[in-house]
């Protein structure tokens, strides 16, 4: 029988799948917009907090809805499932769960809500959809990845810049991360599972080359590449999250990627080995020497953009120090809004010291008096807070631990 060929329509070329791909992306942009405007962000969220009970058991209603997706995927797909899709999915397991350790600390989301993970699932998506116009087109591996990354880096930035001129949104350049991150997340899948997943592994053992050129066009390689400077921006957008902030995230982040390349590149040869190793190894020594002699110290010094806790230096970025003597670098905040005071409450700790600056900028939003008691619902007691600047603060800190009070602190590092 004689194949028969359709007449082409006018419809027809919404099939192409780089006409396709350029819709994904009007929708991946107009989406956020659409759910202000019907209010969804609130019902999403209610969503994400909606449990059930089924024999007994009280569950989540996303977790248990995604594992059923999930079940019927791999059912669909058990045909073609292969020891490098099982692979993929472990990593973007991993790298999700790595990146809600990093961003947002202050929301306390639980691992399966939508709203945290709004951005990987729409984003990786996104990476499917231009691999697959591009592929269509016979285009190089490294090139897809490139393009890939590039748009949707466009894309994210643009929507969180229109965000600046609507009510009740704000640019938040840790979306634009979660964003690219979720990229990463959709590549792995996509290369690792796809039909080019042979020749994406082919010499996957060559992650360092002679020449800068080969970096770029290795697909193996530049996946690395694209992954650490993602992680980088990721965790650095975290900590800096207002948009005042968005030139020095790049700087940031452009200057640790160039450190890091640099040493992965030059640990081939001999003599950087060498370079890198005594390098390595003095920082080791002397952060240790430090941290021996100051460990039952506290804040041992503290200036504009500079404070040295238990001999361990911290420039610029903000800090959280855990009434159990722990600390970690937490989001520059000038304002703690309803839900970051929750968090600091829900610590349970009788008092918290906040630095609010060298200039005292910073540690507005609980009250103007500069000491005062709020009542905790989460101790159903009453919890001190002390606003002062910073070295003052620390002074304060000091004091009251070697009174041995339980009490956090939290430190604006700057202004």
């Amino acid at each position: 029988m004689s194949s028969v060929s359709l007449p082409r329509t006018r419809f027809s070329r919404i099939y192409d799948p780089g006409i396709q791909a350029i819709m994904y992306a009007f929708l991946l942009v107009a989406t956020p917009f659409i759910l202000l405007r019907y209010y969804l962000v609130q019902a999403i969220s209610y969503l994400s907090d909606t449990s059930f009970t089924l024999f007994g058991l009280h569950l989540k209603i996303v977790p248990a809805v995604a594992a059923l997706v999930l079940i019927f995927l791999l059912l669909a797909i058990r045909q073609k499932i292969t020891r490098l899709t099982v692979l993929a999915f472990i990593l973007v397991f991993t790298l999700d769960t790595l990146a809600q350790q990093v961003t947002d600390y202050y929301f306390g989301h639980s691992f399966y809500d939508l709203q945290q993970n709004w951005h990987y699932i729409a984003y990786g998506i996104y990476s499917f959809m231009v691999y697959r116009a591009l592929e269509y087109r016979k285009m190089p591996l490294h090139r897809i990845m490139l393009i890939t990354y590039l748009s949707a880096v466009g894309f994210s930035t643009f929507d969180e810049l229109f965000q600046m001129f609507m009510s009740s949104r704000v640019f938040d350049i840790c979306d634009i991360g979660k964003d690219v991150w979720g990229v990463k997340m959709g590549m792995i899948i996509v290369y690792f599972s796809g039909k080019h997943s042979q020749s994406f592994f082919k010499d996957w053992k060559r992650i360092r080359h002679k020449s800068i050129r080969q970096y770029f066009k290795h697909p193996f390689t530049l996946l690395l590449m694209l992954l650490s400077m993602s992680f980088i921006f990721l965790s650095v957008g975290s900590l800096l999250t207002e948009a005042v902030y968005a030139p020095v995230v790049v700087l940031i982040t452009v200057a640790v990627f160039a450190a890091v390349f640099a040493i992965w590149h030059c640990s081939q040869f001999k003599a950087g080995k060498i370079a890198l190793l005594s390098i390595l190894s003095l920082c080791i020594i002397l952060q240790s020497i430090s941290y021996l002699k100051y460990r039952n110290d506290n804040i041992v010094y503290n200036s504009y953009g500079m404070t040295v806790y238990k001999g361990i230096p911290v420039p610029f970025f903000d800090m959280l120090i855990f009434s159990d003597g722990t600390f970690r670098l937490v989001d520059k905040k000038h304002f703690f809004n309803q839900r970051d005071r929750d968090f600091l409450l829900k610590q349970n700790s009788d008092i918290i010291v906040i630095g609010s600056g060298s200039d005292g900028l910073g540690g507005r939003g609980f009250s103007d008096p500069q000491n005062l008691f709020m009542f905790n619902k989460w101790s159903e007691k009453a919890t001190q807070v002390i606003i002062q600047k910073t070295p003052n603060a620390a002074d304060i800190f000091n004091r009251l631990k070697s009174e041995k009070k339980n009490v956090i602190f939290v430190i604006h590092n700057t202004c």
